[in-house]
């Protein structure tokens, strides 16, 4: 017997980018077309070979916005630290009140929310990389006493962020997390709908979470270096990040967190929630080609979005906006465009297309969740943002990109995230 199926609406926003954190601070940064990346000034960049010293950094979050002292957020990893950040700004956007239920571990109840009916969902490429690198270095270094963290297993373990969240606000629902590279905080979202679609919670906090560029000893962007996916515009790195331009040359490491409040829409409307936009459907599929090159048919991309459309039964006409996963890679950018040919056909002249990532850089397992807040507040307040950098279109790249701000009401939009491994995953939002 099938369960019922429930509306599934997005009530809050927690947004830590490098063009901006919460949703004002973020949403200006777009209309403005602002650019979070720069010369990476690290310590560990410097005599070393690194082919490209461009990222997109985002700044810790301040212990207290998030409830803790100093000395308690010490023993979290800066990942965990984004997550309860991103997820305290997603709750009180959402217009919930939390009180305090045990004030000794700094642990919080949400009023009027069934903590077993409440989950966190969080995607993430890496985890606690800091941590990792910290002590694997101190234990080399023959100092595992002294330098090594007491608590590193539990802090680098990529189950911690959505861990520590649910434990912060005694969510006893379905607590997990979703790793799959570029495609996590949108996979991380596709899974904490379905659970709310079919009952099993009232309420999750989801999305995705990264810090994979100011890290201790600069794996993050070595590892990105050494494969070349990343830009080397070394003398200009605003504007390094050009998806969909003719003279795109890689993607600009980002980092940050992107989580929602996704809530079943009965429970939302019995508490006057403000309703910013419908989860509408979702799908994922998987290349099973290579971890790093696409498949080149591109039979999967197109897959993954007509499953999505049919899952929210939506009609390609009614879909005005894409926000796409566009890296600023050359293959990437143009498989992704002749996807999207394929899905609308004629309709694709009627679809406005952009990528986020060239303002905020490609923030890895974050990006799913903080390109869906884009997604949002696009449909939300009804202007889809220009695509930054694209001074030359590249005609493989034959897609509807505003050059500048469009106002819009599109009825539907789709969020999309591709990853190494072949993961592809599809967001469908509806207008409130």
């Amino acid at each position: 017997m099938r369960r019922q199926s429930h509306g599934v609406v997005v009530t809050g926003l927690g947004p830590i980018t490098s063009i901006g954190s919460g949703v004002e601070r973020f949403w200006e940064g777009i209309l403005e077309g602002r650019s979070g990346a720069r010369t990476v000034e690290y310590d560990w960049i410097h005599g070393h070979p690194f082919k490209s010293r461009v990222g997109a950094p985002v700044a810790d979050p301040d212990p207290a916005s998030f409830g803790l002292a100093g000395r308690d957020a010490q023993l979290l990893d800066p990942t965990s630290r984004f997550a309860l950040a991103a997820a305290a700004m997603a709750i009180e956007d959402a217009g919930l009140r939390t009180s305090v239920a045990d004030e000794k571990n700094r642990e919080l109840r949400v009023e009027g929310v069934d903590p077993d009916r409440a989950g966190v969902i969080v995607g993430t490429g890496i985890g606690g990389l800091c941590t990792l690198e910290k002590s694997h270095r101190a234990w080399v270094l023959g100092q595992p006493m002294t330098g090594a963290l007491r608590y590193s297993l539990p802090m680098l373990i990529p189950n911690a962020l959505p861990a520590q969240v649910a434990i912060r606000y005694g969510f006893r629902g379905e607590s997990k997390a979703v790793v799959t590279a570029c495609a996590s905080g949108t996979m991380a979202l596709g899974d904490a709908y379905r659970l709310i679609r079919d009952g099993e919670l009232d309420l999750a906090i989801a999305g995705g979470v990264e810090k994979t560029l100011s890290d201790v000893d600069g794996y993050g962007l070595l590892g990105f270096d050494l494969l070349k996916t990343l830009s080397t515009r070394n003398d200009d790195p605003e504007r390094a990040s050009r998806p969909f331009d003719a003279e795109r040359d890689g993607f600009v490491l980002g980092e940050g967190a992107g989580l929602l409040v996704l809530e079943r829409e009965e429970h939302a409307r019995a508490r006057g929630a403000r309703i910013l936009a419908r989860v509408a459907g979702y799908a994922s599929t998987c290349d099973a080609h290579s971890m790093m090159q696409m498949e080149p048919s591109g039979d999967q991309m197109v897959r993954v979005m007509e499953q999505a459309l049919a899952s929210a039964e939506v009609s390609r006409g009614d879909v005005g906006y894409v926000n796409a996963h566009g890296t600023s890679t050359r293959l990437n950018d143009v498989q992704e465009a002749k996807a999207l040919h394929r899905v609308f056909g004629a309709h694709v002249w009627d679809v406005l297309v952009n990528s986020t990532k060239s303002m905020t850089g490609h923030a890895i397992g974050a990006a799913g969740g903080i390109e869906a807040i884009a997604t949002v507040l696009t449909l939300a307040r009804g202007v889809v943002h220009r695509c930054v950098n694209l001074d030359n279109p590249d005609p493989e790249c034959d897609l509807a990109l505003p050059r500048e701000n469009r106002l819009a009401r599109p009825a539907a939009a789709l969020s999309n995230s591709f990853a190494f491994g072949g993961h592809n995953a599809t967001l469908v939002l509806r207008a409130a």
